[in-house]
């Protein structure tokens, strides 16, 4: 199985994952395989509210990451078939968050997804008391209170 490397983004990255201009900055790490991009993720700054970690990958090839149609499950991202290195890139997207002066970010898991519930709990996000998101669960990590998920403004009843 090729290796997967991590870089700081780029702006030519955002091409490979997204179809649209950013609506706001972002900080992310790239994920590659053979110099293809596989997927990005960090954490976007809107102008209004905290900050909110990502994930994005790009679209299925068709095609494993050998070239070979057909080996990778159709429909599947390829980056699907590297979880360590995803894992190792949201410690990395961690790392640089504590080293930030940033003091809440948001998450979203799908609801169904039970891994993506599991990691983001791994990466130290909490569940929001509240769940404002239909088919979601808001996760929070803050690090001024020491208790993660227990308080965020836009997640506070109205």
């Amino acid at each position: 199985m090729p290796k997967v490397t991590l870089r700081p983004t780029i702006a030519a990255d955002l091409a490979h994952v997204i179809g649209e201009p950013l609506p706001y900055r972002i900080r992310a790490i790239t994920a590659l395989v053979d110099d293809r991009v596989i997927g990005i993720g960090g954490i976007a700054f809107p102008p209004y509210g905290p900050a909110i970690a990502f994930v994005q990958l790009a679209p299925p090839s068709g095609q494993d990451a050998d070239g070979d149609a057909g080996r990778t499950a159709p429909g599947v991202p390829e980056a699907r078939r590297y979880p360590v290195a995803f894992h190792r890139a949201g410690l990395t997207a961690m790392e640089m968050i504590r080293k930030s002066p940033i003091t809440q970010v948001v998450a979203t898991a799908d609801a169904a997804s039970e891994v993506a519930v599991r990691w983001l709990k791994r990466l130290g996000f909490q569940p929001a008391q509240r769940q404002p998101i239909a088919g979601k669960i808001l996760f929070v990590w803050n690090r001024e209170s020491g208790v993660r998920g227990q308080s965020c403004s836009p997640c506070s009843p109205d």
